[in-house]
């Protein structure tokens, strides 16, 4: 079995933007109850699919290059600090994205198409953000509260725009040390 997620890359001048950021938050937070992202794993994830049988991933790059065959590139553009459910009691710390319809467009598609595999459906409607911290479960909910406090008093500006011309699948090995990402596919779109 294989973990899987579609995504796309950042690129490294957005990632050392994002990096400076979450150093900050990082000296605003306790170690013990926040874990960031690395550098190397910051991406926006379109859809994610979870663990899957080997033999599945050549019919997953076929959906794949077929439900994206006619999406031209786009520009993001990432800012704005948020968390998820809320900063009262924040689970996940996340950057939004601004331009995201592709990106929605792309994940409706796909999670449409992947069904047909047997891949299960979003239960929830999908909102483009780049995930920048967990909170760690034993993370007790003064603690987390305070989090949310204290983020929440930080804003976080546009870093700029960049364009998306490739969709990547990608493996996640978890350990104990954080997730390995390996791009096992990638898609190019439409350059019409």
């Amino acid at each position: 079995m294989m973990r899987i997620f579609i995504a796309i890359e950042i690129p490294q001048n957005i990632r050392v933007k994002i990096t400076e950021i979450t150093d900050y938050l990082q000296s605003k937070t306790s170690p013990t109850a926040v874990k960031w992202v690395d550098y190397e794993n910051l991406h926006l994830t379109i859809k994610f699919i979870g663990e899957t049988k080997q033999e599945k991933i050549e019919e997953i790059t076929k959906v794949l290059s077929q439900s994206l065959a006619h999406q031209a590139p786009f520009s993001l553009e990432i800012g704005g600090l948020g968390m998820y459910p809320n900063n009262t009691n924040p689970r996940v710390i996340w950057l939004g994205v601004t331009g995201g319809e592709p990106l929605i467009a792309m994940h409706n598609i796909l999670d449409q198409n992947l069904a047909r595999l047997g891949i299960q459906r979003e239960g929830r409607p999908f909102s483009p953000h780049l995930t920048i911290a967990r909170l760690r479960r034993n993370t007790d909910a003064a603690s987390s509260k305070t989090i949310g406090r204290t983020l929440s008093q930080f804003r976080v500006d546009s870093l700029g725009l960049f364009n998306i011309d490739r969709v990547q699948l990608f493996q996640s090995v978890l350990t104990p040390s954080g997730p390995i990402y390996t791009t096992l596919f990638s898609v190019p779109l439409n350059q019409v």
